[in-house]
């Protein structure tokens, strides 16, 4: 479908994810594959609109088998110059929450994206999705504290 379509559907199932998630819940093995085909920053809104419902559905339920599927994706975006500022966040909160419900599947990644993680997080008002995305870094770091090492270096010179 056109971007336009894509961008739409996807705020949808956000929304939809937030507001009645048992509802959801039975088609989460059909729309999480389309999401995740559609992180591609080429396409920023629709990019962004998957990035955040990815995000919205992670708080929601196990997503360990949907890591690899997405984990690498998220770090392309996260790594990319000039991505504007939204998609930035909305990467960094989803990478956070998907930390906290599966650290052991993310926190091996760590070194790929904490240092952007941290840079894209920092100047955004707390809220809950911040909140859950810094848990989620947080349980990452329990399973692999040598993944923020080099930051934390950096950060000490």
């Amino acid at each position: 479908p056109m971007a336009e379509v894509r961008q739409s559907s996807f705020a949808l199932v956000g929304d939809l994810t937030k507001a009645c998630f048992s509802h959801v819940r039975p088609f989460t093995d059909r729309f999480l594959p389309i999401l995740a085909q559609n992180l591609n920053p080429e396409f920023i809104s629709v990019c962004n609109n998957a990035t955040w419902a990815i995000g919205e559905v992670a708080i929601q339920m196990d997503m360990t088998q949907y890591v690899p599927m997405v984990i690498p994706h998220l770090i392309t975006i996260i790594n990319r110059p000039n991505t504007p500022k939204t998609l930035l966040e909305n990467t960094a909160i989803t990478i956070g929450r998907l930390g906290l419900v599966c650290p052991n599947e993310v926190a091996e990644h760590l070194p790929q994206f904490i240092r952007p993680w941290c840079t894209s997080l920092r100047n955004i008002r707390d809220n809950e999705e911040k909140d859950s995305a810094f848990r989620g870094v947080c349980a990452m770091i329990v399973v692999n504290p040598a993944g923020v090492v080099q930051v934390c270096v950096r950060l000490g010179q």
